[in-house]
């Protein structure tokens, strides 16, 4: 936990110090984007008596983690592909496999969330 904290302070250091010079390259900017959205956007905890709102919110922040690293992803694969010759990288192969995990994991958490929530609404009746 004590390690978490120092990269986020580091981040935030970074951060802080104003925006990054002007850069031509598309991936230092996705890059740039990419950790300013993950500092951005930091888990609430959850803690041992966990209900169905905190895995509500864990995949809440999941979504957007898993929304930026897909614009991120999709730069990086795309300056790539412009590098390789004959076209050979298929994109659309790896955004649908990014789409399916980010999909599949959300909706592990959500599913999770609402077995909770009609446990938590049976236990109040």
């Amino acid at each position: 936990m004590a390690q978490a904290e120092c990269i986020i302070t580091a981040i935030r250091e970074l951060m802080s110090r104003g925006r990054p010079p002007n850069s031509t390259s598309p991936a230092r900017l996705a890059h740039s984007e990419f950790v300013a959205a993950l500092a951005a956007n930091v888990p609430r905890p959850i803690y041992a008596d966990v209900d169905s709102e905190d895995l509500d919110g864990r995949a809440d922040h999941l979504e957007k983690v898993f929304a930026a690293l897909h614009v991120y992803l999709t730069a990086i694969i795309a300056d790539t592909a412009h590098n390789i010759p004959g076209g050979t990288l298929d994109r659309r192969y790896l955004d649908n496999l990014f789409r399916d995990l980010s999909a599949d994991a959300l909706g592990v958490i959500r599913n999770a969330a609402e077995e909770m929530r009609e446990h938590e609404n049976w236990r109040a009746s």
